[in-house]
């Protein structure tokens, strides 16, 4: 069974890079799109998180979202700092829009979580991969991913 998911996923993607022409897709390289439409992917789904999850009424001051390259440290699609209450997507590292959206969700789903008073100790008691809070916000990027992209993917 695993071949022909495989093969109909190859096909899937052939289809869509002859029939979609210049149009976006999730599966779209980074390194083919513009930093502007790049800059519209992470406004747009950072506002269905604002819809579809709400806002953290803990926080004192507006969440900021920045979009760079990584300059140092473990390679990272994303980063939710509490301390600047702020997002950061490393653009450089994410290879197509679906890392992307799935990234600000992601960094979203920590924003909402309580960071400060929890996850370094929840980190050393169980690690980064079993982390409850990354956990949590694995399922949410994978839960909400698709409907986010169908939802922004015609305002492009």
């Amino acid at each position: 069974m695993g071949n022909i998911d495989y093969l109909c996923g190859m096909l899937k993607y052939i289809l869509d890079m002859m029939i979609g022409g210049d149009s976006l897709g999730l599966s779209t390289k980074l390194d083919q799109m513009d930093r502007k439409t790049m800059r519209e992917v992470v406004k747009l789904t950072t506002k269905y998180c604002v819809d579809t999850f709400g806002i953290n009424n803990r926080k004192k001051t507006e969440f900021v979202v920045s979009i760079c390259k990584q300059r140092s440290g473990e390679t990272a699609y994303g980063q939710y700092c509490p301390y600047d209450n702020k997002i950061t997507i490393y653009y450089d590292n994410c290879p197509t829009i679906k890392h992307v959206v799935q990234t600000v969700i992601h960094e979203y789903a920590h924003y909402m979580q309580p960071i400060k008073s929890s996850y370094n100790k929840l980190l050393k008691e169980y690690g980064y991969d079993d982390h409850p809070m990354e956990i949590e916000a694995r399922e949410i990027e994978k839960e909400y991913y698709k409907d986010c992209w169908n939802k922004i993917k015609n305002k492009i």
